[in-house]
């Protein structure tokens, strides 16, 4: 921060500003910046719940959310269970495809090591 202010007040010295036009632009910037993070607050204090929401879903969470949301397998019945780090998908899927994403996204999921395909075809 520091080395910020010093390069700001070498620009604007050499820009023709005086002592007091820099003071000025300094109290301006700390009161644009407070107002800043008074109207973004709430929205990061969302934004931190959901973040930590997120961290604790468990993995069997993640990777349903995964596949639930996922529009090529909308049409899929899959349930996960988890052991340890390893996953395993069972349910109904109606495409050779949809085994392929089912199984990509789940071994893509963070905390995932192994995951075991129990996924029959309609």
């Amino acid at each position: 921060m520091r080395l910020k202010s010093i390069l700001v007040l070498l620009l604007l010295s050499g820009a023709g500003c005086n002592r007091q036009d820099i003071d000025g632009l300094g109290r301006i910037g700390r009161r644009v910046l407070e107002r800043t993070q008074a109207a973004t607050s709430p929205l990061r204090e969302k934004f931190d719940h959901t973040l930590q929401g997120i961290g604790t879903l468990g993995l069997r969470q993640r990777v349903q959310h995964r596949l639930q949301w996922d529009k090529a397998l909308a049409d899929t019945t899959i349930d996960v269970a988890v052991t340890d780090k390893e996953v395993e998908l069972r349910g109904t899927i109606r495409r050779d495809e949809q085994r392929r994403r089912a199984i990509e996204l789940a071994e893509f999921t963070v905390g995932v090591e192994r995951v075991t395909d129990h996924l029959s075809l309609e």
